[in-house]
């Protein structure tokens, strides 16, 4: 490959590695696990405190708590297989940057 070819991969992985998706599918994942827990939560205290006169609050909180359980697993799969595409993207772009010399050996004495 040529030069060009080989500086205009490198580009691409590096622009495509800059966004992350990983981080913003468990970042998603994440939040929708704190509010699946805090559904639970009220689930529960509507239970506890409204179970004879009104069951079904309790029920529609539990619901959409699991909505969230099963959101916010899909979010943490979506993510754990970005997160497995980004590991092999970092070894081309390193591989790339030592074909491409771009990461020049420090050659400045360290200051004292």
């Amino acid at each position: 490959m040529s030069n060009d070819a080989l500086r205009a991969e490198h580009d691409a992985v590096l622009s495509h590695l800059s966004t992350r998706d990983s981080t913003h599918q468990f970042a998603h994942g994440a939040v929708s696990l704190f509010v699946s827990i805090s559904l639970f939560g009220t689930a529960g205290k509507l239970w506890w405190d409204y179970s004879i006169e009104n069951p079904e609050w309790a029920a529609v909180a539990a619901a959409l708590g699991v909505a969230c359980v099963a959101y916010s697993l899909t979010r943490f799969v979506l993510g754990a297989r970005a997160y497995g595409r980004e590991r092999t993207q970092v070894t081309r772009l390193l591989d790339l940057r030592k074909t491409l010399g771009v990461d020049a050996p420090a050659s400045f004495p360290h200051a004292s």
